[in-house]
This record gives C-alpha cells, structure tokens and sequence, in this order.
C-alpha cells in the first residue's frame, strides 16, 4: 500500500473510531435507522469528488465518488441496522437505548466505509473510474439489500463487482477470511398451526392435544436432513419455539410452532419446504389433528464470485501477508442479503477478524457481549480502499 494512503486512514482513524462508539451508542432497528443515515450524509456530503444521492428507501445513503467520470464503478456496501437484544458490556459508548444493540457489528461495517470514502475522496483524481457507497438499512430484517436493488440501487451508473466485509469472531484480529462459492445459506420462514381438540388435562381421552402433535412434528422434522439430504451438502431444519396453552391442566385446542429451513441448492430448498409440509401435515393426521403449514422463503444464498473472491485473497495476501488471509473458513449456515447484490452483480464478502489474541475465545455474533474491534477498523479500511483501486485500475484498462 502506498505510504500516502496508509497516512490517509492513519489521519481519519480517531475520527472514525469516534463515529463507531457514537453509531454502537445510539443503536436503531431495521428500517428506523434514520440517526445512523443522517450523521453518514453529513459526512459524506463535506468530503470533495462525492455526490450523495437522493434515498431510495428513507433510511439508505448511497453516495458516488468521481460522478462525472467515465470508466468503471465498484460497490462497495456496509449495513447499518442493529438488533433488539440488551447489551451485557460495561464500555463508555454502551448502547443507550434499553433492548437495542450492535450486536452484529454493523456500527464497524458503517463506520469503515464512511472512512474508505473519506481516503479515496482526497485521491479521486488518480482513480480510473468511479465507486459507489451504499450504506443500507435492514439486513437483519426485512432484507433492505434486495429492495435497494429493485430500486436500482445498482443502475446510474451501473455497477460493475460488489464487495462488503463483515466482522467475524471466531477468525484473529488482523485477518481476513475468504471463499469461493458459498458463503451464506437462503433462509426460509417457518409457521406450523397444529389444531386438536381441547379439554381438561385429567381426561385426555376426551381430546386431541395439539401439543402431543407437536412434539411428534419436531422428531418427524429431524430425519428430514438425517435421511434426505445428502452428506456432502448443507441444510438446517430447526423449530424454535412452540406456543400453546394457558394453564398446566388445561389441553389446548391448538397451538403454534415457529422455526428456520436454510439450505444452500435452490432444488434442496424445495425438497425441504414440501418435506416439512407433508410431514407435519400427515403426522398431525395420524394423530387425529390437522396442521396448517406456511414456509415463506426470504433471502437467498449468497455465493462469492471466483475472480472477485481471488482479488480479496491477493490483496489480502499483498497488505496482511499470506499467514492472515484464510481460505479455508467453512461456509456459513447463517444469512447476509449481500446475497441480493451477488445475484445481479461479480461480488464477495470477506469475514474481517475481530478475535483478539492472548484470549480464550470471543462472543459470537448475535451475543449481547459481542463488539466490533477498534483494531479491526484499519484493517478493513485498507483491504476497501485497495479492492476498489486494483479493481477499477485492471477493468479501466
């Protein structure tokens, strides 16, 4: 990396970890994120070369770098919602709104681009070609990538690869992690309503006890995978939580069960959603009951195109050296509407390593003691700002 541009983000770092501890202390739901967008406007709207577009769904901020250049344009995209969980840390910039976290890292994600777009605006001018700054709402909720892109979130001017990074914890601090192919599992949402016949809990004879049905359904739903899908593919069928009744002596007359289908093959997942139908369907029958099954799939798998994942790898390699840059992180049963970009798009997503060393372990994403590094903000500020050099570089020539 040039001396300049690392001088360039060792200059805006104290800023930029500022505005992570501000974003991770003022945390906002999926499509609520209206603080977090405007404090990134404000911002990008002071730096020289950028033009900060109108929002295409409220609470997004997508910004271009170079817009009245020809040439190339790369995406580049960080989330910005956060999740409704009670955070356990105890740090000066903990979250100040009670039930609501960062508890995925987003704050980092945000923050590391709003840095990569106050480098590359004072080097513009050397840049072969233009960059485009999404920051979107909702990628825990409500898949807020997917209807950026229906809003043409990737047209005028159009964008020609995609890359965003998310914080990882089980990968050190100072490392990245990167795959070809599958990264993410599509998910699917689950609804059973299994209905029976109520009654008091002293004659079960008399009744058809949904709960009884359920129980059934979920051992049935576990050979599902065990049984049906081979060994040397992924899936995930798992119920989550089950509602029903009021009382301990009381036999409901129905009750609810909730639960995730995950998959990565597009034929796996309808083999799935009708496997979990016909037997919860056919199950609660047997038993003299009826089930209602609703699957509602939502985001899709997100795969890492080859060459764009083998240009995070070499610049990964170049920057870190080849010891932090790991290729062999197994693919994620987890979701990311990053998949939505990929799908239009050469795109990939590498995993930024928030592990510290000297320790045991490190809280998991989604846990209310789970924090993006400090440390970590560099290093995917230099990973970005070199990704959208090389590549608008080698498409310009």
């Amino acid at each position: 990396m040039p001396d300049s541009l690392k001088q360039a983000i060792d200059r805006v770092l104290p800023e930029i970890v500022s505005l992570r501890h501000d974003l991770h202390a003022h945390p906002e739901l999926s499509f609520k994120e209206y603080n977090t967008a405007r404090k990134v406007r404000d911002i990008l709207g002071r730096l020289p070369n950028i033009r900060v577009l109108p929002p295409l769904l409220e609470t997004d901020v997508v910004a271009i770098l170079n817009p009245e250049r020809d040439g190339p344009c790369i995406g580049l995209r960080a989330d910005m919602d956060a999740l409704p969980i009670t955070e356990e840390l105890d740090i000066p910039h903990k979250s100040t709104t009670p039930g609501l976290m960062h508890a995925c890292g987003h704050d980092g994600h945000t923050a590391t681009l709003v840095g990569v777009a106050m480098v590359l605006s004072e080097i513009a001018t050397a840049l072969p070609g233009r960059v485009k700054f999404v920051f979107q709402p909702a990628e825990e909720d409500g898949g807020g990538g997917g209807k950026l892109v229906e809003r043409g979130v990737l047209e005028d001017p159009k964008v020609d690869a995609m890359f965003c990074l998310h914080a990882w914890p089980t990968q050190p601090l100072g490392s990245i992690a990167v795959r070809t192919g599958p990264v993410c599992a599509a998910t699917n949402e689950l609804r059973i309503t299994v209905r029976g016949k109520g009654g008091h809990g002293a004659y079960p004879h008399k009744s058809i006890d949904p709960i009884l049905i359920a129980a059934h359904i979920v051992t049935g739903l576990q050979s599902l995978v065990a049984r049906n899908v081979s060994p040397f593919e992924s899936a995930v069928v798992t119920i989550g939580q089950i509602t029903g009744g009021a009382a301990g002596n009381v036999i409901p007359s129905e009750c609810a069960m909730r639960g995730t289908i995950r998959h990565y093959s597009p034929e796996l997942g309808e083999m799935l959603r009708e496997g979990v139908r016909r037997i919860a369907e056919q199950t609660a029958l047997a038993y003299g009951g009826q089930a209602e099954v609703f699957v509602r799939p939502s985001y899709p798998a997100l795969f890492n195109d080859r060459d764009m994942a083998a240009l995070v790898e070499e610049v990964g390699c170049d920057l870190l050296g080849r010891e932090r840059v790991i290729t062999t992180e197994s693919p994620s049963m987890g979701s990311e509407d990053f998949a939505y970009y990929a799908q239009r798009v050469p795109a990939a997503m590498f995993r930024l390593g928030m592990w510290p060393p000297d320790t045991e372990a490190y809280p998991g994403l989604h846990h209310p003691q789970f924090e993006f590094r400090d440390e970590a903000l560099p290093v995917g500020m230099r990973m970005l700002c070199e990704l959208a050099m090389r590549f608008l570089s080698r498409r310009a020539r």
